[in-house]
């Protein structure tokens, strides 16, 4: 994948589906190769770490993998494999959140075609996944064409992130970190006081919010919270930085379980996985 100019326009080449258990992003790539070459880097370790990671022990008919990308992990177990034509498994990600993976390899007369169909059971980092895939297979379609990969900027990412929140109606999830301090921006179908109301409640539980601008604004019918606070002593990758996002992450998820009269708990141990989270991302940018 070509380094992309900063005043291009992103734009996604997946899409997002809504479906009545939840979610699924579909991606298909059309190459110039027979399909033997495509499933060959679908699988072969060796190429599969050019473009995803290190998987071990490979993907094997009803076993576990674990798989090295570098600044995660993630873990699963391979439920179906027709070799040539199909493969899926399920994607356990650092935050022990699970999905569904279903790869298809199809001939085609001018070549063959990859179809990417991941199944999600809520929109938490659907348009961070969207995007995170759509350069992910980028770097494979360089790789089966022989090409040096290049890497998506974190800033072309959020780019294209937006875009799929855009086109599909569908919040983005993850905050950032930037010059002035951190930054998350939440999308809930709810009524404006009723937001507020939501995660003030959140803050309150969880001692946060006094340094910060909150910003709740209606938006052709749906509400947009943008939330911002400065960091002290500098910002980038910083344990300071990561406990913040960690917890404003926490805090905007259970304002919208309140929203949705669902129980809500403070998690410990979820709140340690979004800073370790937030901590590898921002020593990946």
């Amino acid at each position: 994948m070509t380094e992309s100019s900063p005043l291009e326009t992103p734009v996604p080449t997946g899409r997002i589906e809504r479906r009545p258990d939840g979610y699924s992003l579909v991606f298909e790539r059309r190459f110039d190769f027979p399909a033997g070459h495509i499933w060959e880097v679908l699988t072969n370790g060796d190429k599969v770490a050019q473009w995803l990671g290190m998987v071990s022990p490979g993907w094997q008919l009803g076993k576990e993998y674990r798989l090295d990308m570098g600044t995660a992990e993630v873990t699963g177990t391979v439920l179906q494999m027709s070799p040539g034509l199909s493969l899926q498994f399920t994607w356990e990600d650092p935050l022990g959140d699970e999905s569904v993976l279903d790869w298809q390899v199809l001939e085609t007369p001018d070549g063959s075609l990859l179809q990417l169909r991941t199944h999600e059971e809520s929109a938490d980092f659907l348009t961070e996944g969207a995007a995170g895939w759509q350069g992910i297979l980028d770097v494979f379609d360089d790789v089966a064409s022989g090409r040096e990969p290049a890497r998506t900027s974190m800033d072309q990412w959020q780019a294209l992130r937006d875009a799929y929140a855009e086109e599909f109606d569908v919040s983005p999830t993850m905050g950032r970190v930037d010059a002035a301090g951190i930054v998350f921006e939440r999308w809930f179908n709810a009524a404006a006081g009723d937001v507020g109301s939501a995660l003030d409640r959140a803050t309150s539980d969880l001692g946060i919010g006094a340094e910060a601008s909150v910003d709740i604004t209606d938006d052709a019918g749906r509400t947009r919270v943008v939330v911002r606070q400065p960091l002290s002593g500098g910002t980038g990758g910083s344990d300071a930085a990561s406990a913040l996002l960690a917890t404003w992450h926490e805090a905007l998820d259970a304002a919208g379980d309140h929203l949705a009269g669902n129980p809500w708990h403070p998690s410990s141990r979820r709140r340690a996985a979004l800073k370790e989270f937030y901590g590898a991302s921002a020593g990946n940018s």
